[in-house]
């Protein structure tokens, strides 16, 4: 077995023709490739050399042991550095292990031929891409605490030919997503109220009121992430509250449009407050329906109820450029613009809440994002004529086209968000 500086090397079977100069480690220790013929995850030492305790425990792992002494190794062994040396090998066969790390240099590996440039994640830092020399790369993180969970092997053109995953970003993203739940119940309860508010000035047959009451009660929903809420995870029920007529047979004449947008036709277009009541009595029994119903089973957080809620922040905005910027759910009201400033709003409290994760993976990225939605707000006020709203399809061409560029540019910062935070962590091989 061969030894560097007194330690031995975790592998046996050494081919000394094979060993070569890797380059410099950030400690200014020289880093070598060294091949083997066995890979030692654990030495294996004869029985009569152990105690009665630790025999048991050679016996239990040796079959696992044997497997793993059958596989060939290569190691990285850093020598004369300032740091403690180090020597560490992984098995060439099995999932590979991609990344070796040290203290002076928080991440070494070697990457198969044709790979000319790595990604490396981080949990806690932006990830970094490092050119590939000699099948050998070396990155040094920002900060030596940080540990790197994942890389990416890519080629000459920048196509990503294999990746080990690692980064589990699960964890840190619970707490934002019960405070999402917490949120929502919040917004529910307003949207209830708001809607009781609306049956009031029905009932007492004031039309102005009943519109005005309307959009409160609207905007409070949007403000929840979606115009069926949520990103959709409220299902059939989400569109029953507030979907449009869109693929319905009959159209808006069909028994199942329902909800918001009905009410936007009884009160704007009808002007029935007749039907108005009618509908409105149908939204607060389809919101007891959805209240009732524990939130955690709409808003799970589990790995894919997690992965679906950070798809969140772009999926608001591009449901606002498809459903609201074209004027297709507006049912008379004219206040698609208004909608628009709610879906902001949503957008804005999930940054918020996501900003602990994402500022370490993309330090500039919430700061820009809030930037690009304060554009947004500022093109759809220079629509509004003496304080009243104007309907996307009333808009000036300038004016429409202002608002569609900076929904675009959010949507364009926003976009990275889920790529940033899926939770991978199974340490599998991807190719």
């Amino acid at each position: 077995m061969l030894r560097i500086l007194g330690s031995p090397l975790p592998a046996s079977g050494i081919v000394p023709s094979g060993i070569r100069l890797l380059g410099e480690a950030g400690d200014r220790g020289l880093l070598y490739a060294i091949p083997a013929q066995h890979f030692l995850p654990y030495r294996i030492a004869p029985l009569r050399c152990l105690s009665t305790s630790e025999r048991q425990i050679e016996r239990d792992l040796l079959p696992t042991l044997r497997r793993d002494y059958a596989q060939p190794a290569v190691c990285i062994a850093e020598v004369g550095g300032e740091a403690t040396p180090v020597e560490t090998c992984a098995g060439l066969s099995g999932t590979p292990d991609a990344m070796l790390g040290t203290a002076a240099t928080p991440l070494l590996g070697l990457a198969p031929n044709g790979v000319t440039s790595v990604t490396a994640q981080f949990l806690t830092a932006p990830a970094r891409t490092v050119r590939v020399r000699h099948n050998f790369y070396e990155i040094v993180s920002p900060s030596l605490a940080t540990t790197p969970c994942g890389v990416e092997w890519l080629d000459a053109s920048g196509s990503v030919v294999g990746s080990v995953a690692g980064c589990d970003y699960f964890q840190a993203e619970v707490t934002p997503m019960r405070s999402y739940q917490k949120y929502v119940t919040q917004q529910l309860s307003t949207v209830r109220a708001d809607v009781g508010t609306l049956v009031g000035a029905i009932s007492a047959g004031n039309l102005a009121e009943a519109e005005s009451d309307w959009l409160t009660a609207h905007l409070a929903w949007l403000d929840i992430g979606q115009d069926d809420g949520a990103y959709g995870c409220f299902g059939e029920l989400g569109a029953e509250i507030d979907g449009t007529a869109a693929g319905l047979v009959g159209g808006t004449a069909s028994p199942q449009f329902t909800g918001f947008h009905k009410i936007e036709l009884d009160l704007w277009t009808d002007g029935s407050l007749a039907a108005a009541a009618a509908d409105t009595a149908t939204l607060q029994q389809l919101l007891e329906t959805l209240v009732a119903i524990p939130l955690g089973t709409e808003l799970p957080v589990t790995q894919a109820g997690v992965a679906n809620w950070v798809l969140r922040p772009h999926e608001i905005l591009e449901d606002a450029l498809r459903d609201t910027l074209t004027g297709d759910d507006d049912y008379g009201s004219g206040t698609g613009l208004a909608s628009i400033t709610a879906d902001v709003a949503a957008v804005r409290e999930l940054l918020g809440l996501l900003a602990p994760v994402l500022d370490p993976l993309a330090p500039s990225l919430v700061v820009r994002a809030n930037g690009q939605l304060s554009a947004v707000l500022a093109a759809v006020d220079q629509t509004e004529i003496n304080g009243t709203w104007v309907a996307v399809s009333d808009l000036p061409a300038l004016a429409r086209e202002r608002v569609d560029a900076a929904v675009g540019a959010a949507l364009e910062t926003l976009a990275p968000i889920p790529d940033l935070l899926t939770s991978t962590g199974n340490g599998a091989l991807v190719t």
